[in-house]
């Protein structure tokens, strides 16, 4: 059989909607990866895992499939039969956490009975942490990160600021790479990993196609493909939280023809009006972007009334913050001030800040982080605690600016209490450059260019 079709039937249930999931899977050869993050405090919900979503990320950037994530406690007997069972399966098997001092990190120890090894201090890593913890007895537990099974090799990789050796390396024993917990540590360290594969590997090729209309309406041209393209691969996902699309299907492939051909055949079997020409990447070419806009728009002043305000107040952008909170309206004044920054050619990254609850969704600090990425801001976070007063870093600025998005009078009064309970904060000036927009005004400018958003105003 040259290809096989998976169905995976998932029920998401949001905002009292239940949406039914399908997946079209096709095997195309392509190195495999199995993930294995270890820890206790993964599972016991005290530290969030980021770690494998960074892999992955840059795995599938370098054309290998992660086919399993497992997270696992801290246990030998558990470390051990795990990685023995996806070192016999994939292609590459990343371990991340259990390195450390304490007694309850024991990768190494899990990774040496899953090779029938034994450990040994290695002499390079003895030095290393003898010079740099200034530690020179041997029976302190910081030279427990030396103690590595016998057949396992050392990997520094380059840094990619002086071209140098790393300092610390990570540990190979066979197709299994090891890295520590920290994302900060494992993030240097196995990006050097991403780059030793990225040049032996064919990446993918993959087109993604925005629809506006439910899964059952285009379920039959999506099975016509996938049968008529075995060497491509498809996967269609639900959306229930977006306004500007329902649906979408990725399309990918080894090589942009395959990709190109497959996805093209897909159009022509369905209706054109279900395509929406989604932009992920609104931040890019804005003022062109935004120019289109207003030519095709026939009420064009009160865009450019606010536009020509966040002007006016970023004459001086290093008195100036934006609210984020995840509204379309946030998302607007930031995209606005984004056109404003390209515009004045000033240097300063745009600040904004986020009044954080104990009780804050994951998916809005995923956001906010999503957000930092596209429009290269900096966050002020001030976390509001129990007696009504916040805690923050944030210096007080010479007579700042607070830009708000949303409409309501009484997000304003909010957003100043809060902000009165900062020292030094009392001269605070507040402003809505939304202030006469109306519900059509956002939604028009929002839906033509695409502006990221993550709570529905």
């Amino acid at each position: 059989m040259s290809f096989h079709q998976c169905f995976i039937h998932t029920h998401i249930i949001r905002n009292h909607m239940c949406v039914l999931s399908r997946c079209y899977i096709k095997s195309v050869k392509h190195p495999t990866a199995g993930i294995i993050v270890i820890g206790d405090e993964i599972l016991k919900a005290q530290v969030k895992d980021t770690n494998s979503y960074y892999m992955c990320n840059l795995l599938y950037k370098c054309g290998i499939k992660v086919k399993k994530i497992s997270v696992i406690s801290d246990n030998v007997e558990e470390i051990s039969k795990e990685i023995k069972d996806a070192s016999s399966k994939y292609t590459y098997v990343i371990t991340s956490g259990g390195i450390g001092p304490t007694h309850d990190d024991v990768t190494y120890t899990g990774l040496a009975k899953a090779f029938n090894d034994q450990l040994h201090y290695h002499p390079k890593l003895v030095d290393i942490i003898k010079h740099y913890s200034g530690i020179d007895d041997a029976s302190s537990p910081v030279y427990k990160m030396a103690q590595i099974p016998q057949k396992a090799s050392l990997k520094f990789g380059l840094n990619t600021g002086t071209s140098k050796p790393n300092i610390y390396p990570y540990i190979v024993l066979g197709n299994v790479y090891v890295f520590p917990g920290s994302p900060v540590f494992l993030e240097k360290a196995f990006q050097n990993l991403y780059e030793e594969l990225l040049s032996a590997n064919k990446r993918f090729i993959k087109e993604e196609v925005f629809i506006d209309a439910r899964e059952d309406l285009f379920a039959n041209a999506l099975s016509t493909v996938v049968k008529e393209f075995p060497n491509v691969s498809f996967g269609s996902y639900p959306v229930s939280d977006c306004r500007y699309f329902k649906s979408f299907v990725t399309i990918e492939s080894d090589n942009k023809n395959d990709t190109e051909r497959a996805k093209q055949r897909f159009y022509e079997l369905n209706p054109a009006n279900i395509f929406v020409n989604f932009d992920r990447t609104p931040h890019m070419d804005c003022i062109i972007k935004y120019n289109n806009f207003l030519q095709n728009f026939s009420h064009r002043t009160i865009y450019e009334q606010s536009l020509e305000k966040l002007r006016q107040f970023y004459q001086n952008p290093e008195r100036v913050l934006i609210h984020i909170d995840g509204s379309i309206e946030s998302s607007i004044v930031i995209h606005l001030a984004y056109i404003c920054k390209t515009q004045l050619h000033f240097d300063n990254k745009l600040q904004v800040i986020n009044f954080k609850k104990k009780e804050v969704l994951v998916d809005i600090e995923e956001f906010i982080k999503e957000m930092v990425d596209k429009y290269n801001l900096i966050v002020h976070t001030v976390e509001t605690i129990a007696d009504n007063k916040t805690n923050t870093t944030i210096q007080p600025h010479l007579r700042p600016i607070l830009l708000l998005g949303k409409i309501e009078k009484s997000s304003e009064n909010k957003i100043n209490s809060n902000y009165n309970s900062i020292g030094n904060m009392n001269q605070l000036q507040i402003d809505n450059p939304l202030r006469n927009w109306t519900k059509c005004d956002v939604w028009t400018f929002a839906s033509s260019l695409y502006i990221p958003y993550k709570l529905v105003a």
